[in-house]
């Protein structure tokens, strides 16, 4: 076949093969760029109360103890006034870490810094306590409802990145199923570390320092 012979078969064939125009992206395009993104909730979330956390302890002392109701925080609900009336402490029941797990309705996590815990003990099935030595971590489902209430009158509560570090001792109430306070004991909490991993709010407490209680929030 000679190259005449050759072009000659390819117009040939381009007429008998029918290519379509290509579609006009352009607008689909646009329309995608100028559409608004959607925020995590979760990062929404955090950036709002940590800021609202931020506000309320900001302003003078005055003001701050006229606020009854300060903010809830990943399950946690900070006060400056206790309500009106609290119930007796929900009986809590000992059990092996199998056992805890089977009931909690989310992962229990170990931190690698702490290892197995001395001790567990359970609340309505949706609280857990691992217990290491004078050290707790509680952990419970912070997306669903309030699970802690907290009573806080005095400054030095710290916002560290999507954390909250309480350094002094101040009162702690469990939030059952139907929402009423329960006092927790003869005790108050000590020093505490706030975060969420994933949709488990977890609440670390005792005698530690904020730099030991951000490196066990990490493990």
């Amino acid at each position: 076949m000679t190259d005449d012979d050759l072009e000659a078969a390819l117009h040939d064939l381009r007429q008998k093969i029918y290519v379509p125009a290509p579609p006009d992206l352009t607008a689909s395009v646009l329309t995608r760029i100028n559409a608004p993104r959607k925020r995590n909730r979760w990062l929404t979330a955090v950036i709002a109360a940590l800021t609202a956390f931020a506000i309320a302890f900001a302003v003078s002392p005055a003001v701050r103890a006229g606020v009854q109701h300060l903010l809830e925080f990943a399950g946690v609900e900070f006060r400056t006034e206790a309500p009106s009336s609290i119930a007796p402490p929900l009986p809590s029941q000992e059990v092996s870490l199998d056992e805890a797990r089977k009931q909690m309705p989310f992962e229990i996590h170990l931190p690698a810094q702490l290892g197995t815990p001395d001790k567990i003990t359970v609340h309505e099935g949706r609280f857990v306590t691992l217990y290491y030595g004078e050290l707790r971590l509680d952990q419970f489902d912070g997306t669903i409802q309030s699970t802690l209430g907290k009573l806080l009158y005095s400054d030095g509560v710290e916002q560290i990145g999507d954390k909250v570090w309480i350094p002094h001792p101040h009162r702690i109430f469990y939030i059952d199923r139907n929402g009423e306070w329960r006092d927790k004991g003869p005790h108050g909490a000590g020093k505490t570390l706030i975060w969420q991993r994933d949709q488990v709010t977890m609440r670390l407490e005792g005698d530690l320092t904020k730099e030991r209680a951000l490196q066990i929030s990490e493990s």
